[in-house]
């Protein structure tokens, strides 16, 4: 049995059920208990996360009912929803912000505010 980086354990040729059993646990324990701090695996750095923005401009939100406002978005780039984590700031100011987003399909969803004056920039974070 070999103890790679990080403790991961990887079994040899010969290596019996009663060493290969417990080492495959103890892994996947590891894959389970990992944080990517550097000791108990590889370090992220930011430049692991790729990051794709998106302005949203204050004179495309829609009034809605209760003075709030929506805009469609067409998520950009062929990016589908369900494979990113959306993130909105204030254009301006740099702030992050949650607002209300709905989805309507993998390519679209609806943005709210009850602020009209406002450009968000939309960050969609892999």
């Amino acid at each position: 049995m070999l103890t790679l980086s990080y403790g991961f354990k990887k079994p040899q040729t010969g290596d019996k059920g009663s060493l290969w059993f417990p080492a495959l646990e103890g892994n996947f324990q590891q894959l389970n208990d990992h944080d990517h701090n550097g000791s108990n695996s590889a370090r992220l750095t930011s430049s692991s996360v790729s990051v794709v923005t998106q302005a949203i401009v204050a004179g495309s939100w829609v009034a809605t009912t209760g003075g709030t406002y929506r805009q469609l978005v067409t998520i950009a780039g062929g990016l589908f929803y369900d494979d990113y984590q959306i993130g909105v700031k204030l254009t301006v100011l740099g702030h992050v912000i949650y607002p209300t987003i709905e989805k309507v399909s993998n390519t679209q969803f609806y943005i709210y505010t009850n602020d009209n004056t406002l450009d968000y920039t939309i960050l969609y974070l892999s």
